[in-house]
């Protein structure tokens, strides 16, 4: 799976889960999003992780919800701002000739790479010092 795929997918679940306005079964999330219940559970296993997602658990099942600090619209219109306008200005500076994958998976993992320069900060703020790597798919 190519990292635009993956966040396609992952796109489709936060869609979904912002549609229902409420908390959803992973096999709900499969059925609205016209995703397989495997993929839906790869990626929730690590929009958790991530901190993207929270779960709460009712009668033996396990329900998915957006994280309300940030999945605001408010919020996304924001980064929508602030972070088009800067991949536009990257992919038109950037030299695609030695790319082996789309301009556009080349401009979103040299935009991660930005982010995680700033690791060590957002730990800082966050109070928090766990280091293990984590994959971007």
């Amino acid at each position: 799976m190519s990292l635009e795929e993956a966040f396609v997918s992952k796109i489709k679940i936060i869609q979904t889960l912002r549609r229902a306005g409420e908390p959803l079964i992973a096999q709900h999330i499969a059925k609205r999003s016209r995703m397989s219940a495997q993929l839906v559970g790869y990626h929730l296993e690590q929009m958790v992780q991530w901190g993207m997602i929270v779960t709460s658990n009712s009668e033996d099942k396990t329900f998915y919800h957006l994280q309300k600090a940030y999945w605001t619209d408010q919020l996304l219109e924001d980064l929508s701002i602030m972070l088009i306008p800067y991949m536009k200005k990257m992919s038109k500076g950037m030299d695609f000739s030695q790319v082996k994958v789309s301009p556009s998976e080349a401009v979103i993992r040299n935009l991660f790479m930005f982010l995680r320069m700033f690791e060590v900060e957002i730990e800082r703020s966050s109070g928090t010092t766990d280091r293990s790597s984590s994959n971007l798919l």
